[in-house]
C-alpha cells in the first residue's frame, strides 16, 4: 500500500493529512520521515491493513523530537485530537502508539507495528548502514562520546531479546543481531 492509498483509505480532512505530511518533512528528522511511514505501509500485509493500524504507522513518531523523551504520549495525544469524529477505534490507535515506545511482545496486532517500525533492523547492511547514519544526524545534538555509550547500550538492549514477535519478519531476526553487533562494534 502507498502513502497516498493509506491516506485516502482513512478519509480525514486533508488538512490533518497535510499537517501529518508537514510534521514527517521537519528538519530534525532524518530517520523519522515520510520514507519510514511508507516503508512500514509498504511491508503490512493487507489482511491487517485496518484503519487502526494505517493510523498508528502514520502516527506513532508524528511528534519526533530527538531531544524529548514523550514523544509517544506526545503522538498519542495528535491522534486522539486529530481522528476525533472519525470511525477509528482511536483508544487502539493510542494504545498501539504507546506500545511502540518500548518495543515489548503483546498483542497479534502490536507485535506486528513494532515488527514494521523495528523492520529495519534486519536490513541488509548498507540499508542498516544508512539508517544508522540518519539516526546520528538525529541526534548531532549529543557529542560523539556520550552518542556512542548510550546508542551502544540501546543496541545492546535490542540485542539481548527476540526482536521479531511476527513469523513474516523472524527470517530478519539473525541478520538484525548481526546488524546490532557491527554497530556496537564500530561505537567502542
Amino acid at each position: 500500500m502507498t502513502s497516498d492509498q493509506s491516506l485516502l483509505l482513512l478519509g480525514l480532512a486533508p488538512a490533518i493529512t497535510r499537517r501529518w505530511l508537514a510534521r514527517l518533512n521537519e528538519p530534525q528528522r532524518h530517520y523519522h520521515t515520510r520514507a519510514h511511514v511508507e516503508a512500514m505501509l509498504a511491508n503490512l500485509p493487507p489482511a491487517d491493513a485496518t484503519k487502526e493500524m494505517i493510523a498508528a504507522i502514520w502516527l506513532h513518531d508524528i511528534v519526533y523530537d530527538p531531544k524529548a523523551s514523550d514523544n509517544e504520549e506526545m503522538s498519542a495525544k495528535v491522534a486522539q485530537q486529530d481522528l476525533a469524529g472519525s470511525d477509528m477505534a482511536i483508544a487502539s490507535v493510542v494504545e498501539l502508539i504507546l506500545g511502540t515506545k518500548r518495543h515489548e511482545p503483546g498483542s497479534e496486532t502490536q507485535n506486528l507495528l513494532n515488527d514494521l517500525d523495528l523492520g529495519i533492523l534486519g536490513a541488509p547492511p548498507p540499508g542498516y548502514a544508512r539508517y544508522a547514519h540518519q539516526i546520528r544526524l538525529e541526534y548531532a545534538h549529543v557529542p560523539t562520546p556520550q552518542y556512542h555509550a548510550g546508542r551502544a547500550a540501546v543496541l545492546r538492549a535490542f540485542d539481548q531479546k527476540q526482536i521479531f514477535q511476527t513469523e513474516r519478519f523472524a527470517h530478519l531476526e539473525e541478520r538484525a543481531h548481526k546488524n546490532l553487533r557491527a554497530e556496537i562494534a564500530r561505537l567502542q
